[in-house]
């Protein structure tokens, strides 16, 4: 009797240890898996153009992370597929937020762009009222806003925040002309206002 017990429990012990090993070791092809979702997140600007989603994706990773180093290879394997439904999820976000923000600073770009070209117009018209140290810094100025929007459009494409980083002093200086060629016709208009007639 007892040699019919050993040759039903030793295949028995055999199979669960087969199966607990199985179950116990590193699950390598989910982690290299989500490491991959995790790598094109990361090339896709999840960090800059979806920050919610790629906050969710690094703390999953640091829970699967945690759990292989303690051994845990069954949670292990649960969270990294988690990272790899997250980091997909991220990589979706970014791309959809690069292209809200593209589209965001080209159109703050070409605002920025029909100002200056109607600011040049103004300038161009008062000329003759222009001061010589007055022609001097309108010239630098016109040669940094023209470098700023050369800049931000071929940033544009790439990295959306750089582009809007580069005009971004441009408002100012619009602002700064254009109540100064203000302030330069206001003389004349009130001028010809007494006798003037449409």
């Amino acid at each position: 009797m007892k040699l019919s017990h050993v040759r039903v429990v030793v295949p028995l012990l055999a199979a669960v240890s087969l199966f607990t090993f199985a179950c116990a070791s590193p699950p390598e092809a989910e982690k290299k898996a989500a490491d991959a979702a995790v790598s094109a997140a990361t090339a896709a600007g999840a960090d800059k153009y979806a920050p919610s989603e790629f906050s969710a994706m690094t703390a999953a990773v640091k829970k699967a992370e945690s759990e292989m180093s303690s051994k845990a290879y069954k949670e292990a394997k649960a969270s990294y597929e988690v990272v790899k439904d997250l980091a997909e999820k991220a990589t979706k976000a970014a791309a959809a937020g690069k292209a809200a923000a593209t589209a965001e600073a080209e159109k703050q770009i070409a605002d920025l762009e029909g100002r200056w070209k109607e600011l040049q117009g103004k300038a161009e018209a008062a000329a003759k009222k222009l001061k010589a140290d007055q022609k001097a810094v309108w010239e630098t100025d016109a040669k940094g806003v023209a470098e700023a929007f050369e800049a931000a459009k071929a940033a544009v494409a790439t990295d959306a925040a750089a582009a809007k980083a580069k005009v971004a002093s441009i408002p100012a200086v619009l602002d700064k002309w254009e109540a100064d060629l203000a302030a330069l016709a206001a003389p004349a208009k009130d001028a010809k206002k007494p006798g003037a007639t449409k």
